[in-house]
């Protein structure tokens, strides 16, 4: 259903409609309008930032809209605390496993049916049961604080389940998982709805999972919806191709990915000797890995993009490089010299300077501090190479306009440059970058491509990390595509930019899969 009908839905739904969502003035979700029937499995899916979880959290009372109605079976329940939702048949897990670490795994099943308002006695009976028919019951007595990060993800799952729950909603449930836990999820979702009858509704990154499973995909972007449908509609649609590659995606033209992203560099370049090789690297959070063992290089005077879907372990890789998360297996080598151990500070000194996702500027402090603060790493307080401080301001020239203005009053697009600035005044040689252009304007976002274009033409070498697909193929020499913390494709990127093989890379399904080709979820 697509029309909205008076704030209401239809029998036996869960609905949202036209709820808007502000947080600060930024706008997460915009006159959204949503059903999930009994019986249905609904993939919530959209690139960073879109504003999912957002929209589960309006749909089970954890956030009041500013706008809009949400409510079960006719009934409006806008406003009401998330205790009423759940006992009208919500039920839901989150995105971090929220277990009571200190009780067992019966204890934390129990306490679902507990909240749903089912006595002690039946509860717990039926806690049991649930957990027997989750291949679980041999944990019952396991203090849930011991638990791996994997069975922790299922007791989650149990215990939304013990709450009876006519609608279960699950955010990000495959999240950490290996492959072989993954594909145990589809069959256990698809078991989930067979048995109970509920509707389920399920935000996930991992793509492939989600064209497998669900019956229809809702697939929203900077908070609004851009598309509806079955799995086969969502992968043939331009709108969904253009919302997580940006442009018109690869498998277009080189002329039409040029225009999207950027000037290319000229042919006849050739990049030196690797400035950084990263081998076999593994990183873990706690039990969570997110990076598998990937290989890549990045020769001087290179610049590299890595790309791929949310949750890839893009933001990790740059992290690791930078000293700021330990890799639990495997080889990060700048200039010859292996880095392990190495603290980010020292790493900062010897030449690799990290621009992280989302800014980041000391808001209370000017232009001018900001910048200074950049130097201090390499060349210690205050001091400043002023022919270093020329060349960066003649580079970003608004914050010269800006030099004394306080960093928080900057535009986004005005702190994306002096993010960038504030780390080449440690003269790196190695610039990592992380997602420059989101959040950014379409006009701001093509001002930063063209400062880091002519970086690179002149001789910067550079790692980025992008969401914008089209942009970082466009600009970059070569690429490297990371799904599931491992790396599926790589190569120049003016070959990637035209390859169909890319989609399939991308989001592990095929470019232009026909109608009806989506996978069948596994049996039971």
């Amino acid at each position: 259903m697509t029309a909205k009908e008076e704030g209401e839905g239809t029998a036996s739904t869960l609905f949202a409609r036209g709820v808007s969502v502000h947080f600060e003035g930024v706008t997460a979700l915009e006159d959204v309008d949503l059903d999930l029937a009994p019986g249905e499995i609904l993939g919530l899916i959209g690139p960073n930032g879109a504003g999912k979880t957002t929209l589960v959290n309006v749909l089970t009372g954890f956030q009041r809209p500013d706008t809009g109605t949400v409510g079960i079976d006719r009934a409006e329940m806008t406003g009401r605390p998330a205790h009423d939702f759940a006992r009208a048949g919500l039920g839901r897990t989150f995105q971090a496993v929220r277990l009571f670490a200190g009780m067992t795994v019966l204890d934390n099943v129990e306490l679902g049916a507990v909240g749903k308002g089912v006595a002690r006695g039946q509860a717990r009976a039926e806690a049991r049961q649930i957990l027997d028919w989750l291949d679980l019951g041999s944990m019952a007595d396991t203090v849930s604080g011991t638990l791996p990060y994997g069975d922790e993800r299922w007791v989650g799952l149990a215990r939304a389940l013990a709450g009876r729950p006519r609608f279960l909603l699950l955010d990000e449930p495959a999240a950490g998982l290996n492959e072989a836990e993954a594909e145990r999820l589809v069959a256990t979702v698809a078991r989930i709805r067979d048995r109970f009858g509920c509707g389920v509704l399920i935000i996930e990154h991992n793509m492939q999972l989600v064209m497998s499973l669900c019956d229809r995909i809702h697939v929203l972007e900077h908070g609004r919806t851009i598309a509806t449908g079955t799995p086969a509609e969502a992968q043939a649609d331009p709108e969904v191709r253009r919302a997580y590659l940006g442009g018109h995606g690869p498998g277009s033209t080189d002329a039409e990915a040029q225009a999207a992203g950027g000037r290319r560099r000229a042919a006849s370049f050739a990049p030196g000797r690797d400035l950084l090789a990263v081998e076999g690297l593994q990183v873990n959070y706690g039990p969570v890995q997110a990076l598998r063992g990937i290989s890549l290089s990045i020769g001087e005077g290179e610049l590299v993009s890595v790309i791929g879907p949310n949750g890839a372990g893009k933001s990790t890789l740059t992290l690791a490089v930078a000293g700021i998360v330990p890799p639990a297996a495997g080889h990060i080598r700048y200039d010859g010299a292996d880095l392990s151990g190495r603290p980010a500070e020292r790493i900062v000194r010897d030449g690799i300077s990290l621009v992280p996702e989302g800014r980041h500027v000391f808001p209370a402090l000017t232009v001018e501090e900001n910048l200074i603060a950049g130097a201090t790493p390499a060349r210690g307080r205050g001091n400043v190479d002023p022919a270093a401080l020329e060349e960066v301001l003649a580079t970003f020239p608004i914050l010269k306009e800006r030099y004394r203005s306080a960093a928080g009053k900057l535009s986004g697009g005005e702190q994306q440059q002096l993010v960038i600035a504030r780390a080449l005044l440690a003269k790196p040689r190695l610039l990592l970058l992380d997602e420059p252009s989101l959040g950014l304007a379409p006009l701001v976002i093509d001002l930063v491509f063209d400062i880091l274009a002519r970086m690179r033409d002149a001789g910067q070498t550079i790692l980025l990390v992008e969401q914008n697909a089209d942009r970082a193929l466009a600009i970059s020499d070569r690429t490297y595509v990371l799904r599931s913390g491992a790396i599926v494709l790589s190569g120049a990127s003016a070959d990637l930019a035209v390859d169909p093989a890319f989609d399939e890379a991308y989001f592990g399904f095929a470019q232009n899969a026909p109608a009806g080709a989506a996978a069948e979820a596994p049996a039971p």
